[in-house]
């Protein structure tokens, strides 16, 4: 088998929840012991049915080998699903081709009705005989009884002789999807699901006819099966649905939904849906409504989801379906557990009662009081962030879920940090690498892992800022105080005109540099030869002006009062007037 490089020790985390949604075969344990020391029934729950699962093979029920249809699908020369499997830490990419005999064609959602009719027989027999051995015999009228079909009907028992055809002809090429439980492996080989089928009044061996169909499965059916390698599905619920896609998703949604039970939801790309399902890809919401809307309202109308929506994709590249976990997912997985409770307690008291003295049963002296255990009252705990758990909940991860993660995390653990970080991985990742981004984010919590240096997350992009911000005010300010010193210059040059140069006198030193400039640049407009001239008396006058230097000017700057914009323009010659100089004229005097 090929293997990929190993990921990114970030993707950690996705590749268990990707490997558990992928192969991981349901049990059922507890979440704790808190959650199983006392169960207690409300009226209601009391109440209800008790639900008689069947347990099917679990490789058929992911493969996506029974396609949503009506009509037999003849066309089609093949059907290819592409998975992703994670096998010790390592991604691989896996493929299976369902490749149909011509004359039948790909097996549809009738095929999957009796399959599963099948497989409660299988189930029974299981639990009478504690294995399943070739051949399995059954009549039609057993499968027409489970799927609650006419009997007097002959096109029922033709279709269970077409159904027979197509389990033994259908072969599945397996690129390491399939599983083997006895093996503990994935394979790449060539399956069919039925080695031999002989329906009944068929010759079954020389001389002999059948008395009933009998089947022979494959060997790594029976390999699987007595295993354990299997789905508990509810038959009668099952049978009650009309939609096509709606029956397609049960067997899925029941190891999506498992997989996911921590974090409230799943999610699953649009186009590796409709490859598993066969069916078209649209590129509108509306028409991916159009088409799914029907089947995922049934399923919520029945408690398979509280409700299902549709979503871009992180990468932005298509779109992704959103399957919230229903009420009977929670109700039947109790109802298991509580069956499974059940059948254990007897072989508990029966080992109880046992001494350990010859095997005699010894007889208690005061009578058992069977009291609820009650769990020690914890104190409360410190309030949570409400912005964190804010930020949680955005994310998918149930509320309940996200208080959960939030009372255990360590001292100073940066959670927004890891969030961003999470945020970051799956925007850079290919598409449906991360199939299920809450269940990431709460690995990524609940390991405390540190997302690498380089990463500027929110925190650290808000440190850079402030210190660019701080960089620019400053830069601002010094700006300002050197405007502020230039104009301090213009004033201390007014000031020694208005001190040193009569009226008289300055206008004898302009008019000469006036004429200087008309000469020089002839050109030139007369409002720049005045501008010019005005400027230069001015630069004359500065080495006889004991200017402050900058940083000197700038330490008395405090002690200053501000000095607007418009007391910054340089003093016009009708604005400076003053006394001529003693000493030190400028030229032209």
């Amino acid at each position: 088998m090929t293997e990929s490089i190993e990921d990114p020790i970030t993707d950690l985390a996705a590749r268990r929840l990707l490997d558990r949604a992928e192969q991981g075969v349901e049990k059922e344990k507890p979440e704790s012991p808190a959650e199983t020391a006392v169960i207690v029934q409300s009226p209601e729950e009391s109440q209800l049915p008790t639900v008689d699962f069947i347990k099917v093979e679990k490789n058929l029920a992911s493969l996506g080998f029974f396609t949503p249809s009506s009509k037999r699908i003849k066309d089609a020369k093949a059907k290819t699903v592409n998975f992703t499997k994670i096998i010790d830490g390592k991604r691989i990419e896996a493929k299976v081709t369902i490749a149909p005999a011509a004359i039948y064609g790909l097996p549809i959602t009738s095929d999957q009705d009796r399959y599963f009719a099948f497989q409660k027989i299988l189930f029974d027999t299981q639990r009478q005989q504690g294995r399943v051995t070739n051949p399995i015999g059954f009549t039609s009228a057993d499968i027409l009884n489970l799927l609650h079909r006419y009997r007097d009907s002959g096109k029922n028992y033709k279709d269970i002789d077409a159904w027979l055809n197509v389990m033994s002809s259908t072969t599945i090429i397996s690129e390491g999807a399939v599983y083997l439980a006895g093996r503990k492996a994935l394979v790449k080989d060539r399956f069919h699901v039925f080695d031999r089928a002989v329906s009944f009044g068929k010759e079954i061996e020389p001389g002999k006819l059948a008395d009933r169909n009998y089947v022979w499965l494959s060997g790594w059916q029976l390999e699987n099966i007595n295993n354990n390698y299997l789905l508990p599905i509810d038959l009668e619920s099952y049978r009650q649905l009309e939609n096509h896609i709606a029956k397609a998703l049960v067997p899925l949604l029941q190891i999506w939904l498992y997989a996911s039970r921590e974090e409230g939801s799943f999610e699953k790309r649009y186009d590796e849906l409709c490859e598993i399902l066969q069916t078209r890809r649209y590129s509108y919401v509306s028409k991916i409504k159009e088409k799914l809307g029907p089947s995922l309202d049934e399923l919520v109308s029945r408690g398979y989801l509280a409700k299902w929506g549709i979503e871009k994709t992180t990468d932005a590249q298509g779109y992704k379906i959103v399957f919230w976990h229903g009420e009977k997912f929670h109700r039947d997985r109790h109802q298991r557990l509580a069956q499974k409770d059940q059948a254990v307690q007897p072989q508990k008291k029966l080992s109880a009662a046992r001494t350990t003295e010859g095997g005699e049963t010894s007889r208690p002296t005061a009578p058992v009081q069977n009291t609820p255990v009650v769990q020690p009252q914890q104190p409360p705990g410190p309030p949570l962030d409400a912005e964190l758990l804010a930020q949680l909940t955005r994310r998918g991860i149930l509320e309940t879920r996200a208080r959960k993660l939030l009372e255990h995390i360590a001292e100073g653990q940066k959670i927004i940090d890891q969030l961003e970080w999470g945020d970051y991985l799956i925007a850079q990742a290919q598409p449906g690498s991360f199939r299920n981004p809450p269940g990431f984010y709460i690995s990524l919590i609940r390991d405390n892992v540190i997302p690498p240096g380089t990463f500027e997350n929110s925190r650290r992009r808000a440190l850079r800022e402030e210190r660019e911000h701080a960089h620019q005010q400053w830069l601002f300010e010094e700006q300002q105080l050197r405007f502020d010193y230039d104009r301090y210059r213009e004033e201390e040059k007014e000031r020694y005109i208005r001190e040193n140069l009569s009226e008289q006198r300055y206008q004898e030193v302009f008019q000469a540099k006036q004429q200087q400039f008309k000469r020089q640049y002839p050109r030139l407009p007369e409002q720049t030869i005045t501008d010019m001239a005005h400027g230069a008396i001015r630069g004359e006058l500065e080495p006889h002006i004991a200017f402050l230097g900058f940083e000197e000017w700038k330490n008395r700057r405090p002690q200053q009062s501000p000095v607007t914009a418009a007391e910054a323009a340089p003093a016009t010659p009708e604005q400076g007037s003053g006394k001529a100089p003693q000493q030190n004229p400028p030229n032209g005097s």
